[in-house]
């Protein structure tokens, strides 16, 4: 028996295994990757929705509410001469 052809099918065996374990290993690593950062995503998102943030986004919104009421009311008076 050629014993050359053994270990020629066992060499590429061990290739084989030892290139789906580093494979796992690297889906491992972006796994870790993804989810570390889905988690500091959602903590940025967290920090965006704290008390402080939504009533200052709130008082944002009034403001430019008031300032589009005002606009048309002003365009409103503008174009009533024209009627």
């Amino acid at each position: 028996m050629n014993t050359s052809t053994i270990s020629a099918g066992r060499t590429a065996q061990v290739q084989a295994v030892t290139l789906r374990a580093d494979a796992r290993q690297m889906s491992d690593r972006l796994a870790r990757r993804a989810a570390h950062a889905l988690l500091s995503w959602s903590r940025r998102r967290d920090e965006q929705r704290t008390h402080s943030a939504t009533a200052e986004r709130r008082r944002n919104e009034q403001a430019a509410a008031r300032l589009q009421a005002d606009e048309f009311r002003r365009i409103t008076l503008m174009a009533q001469p024209l009627i």
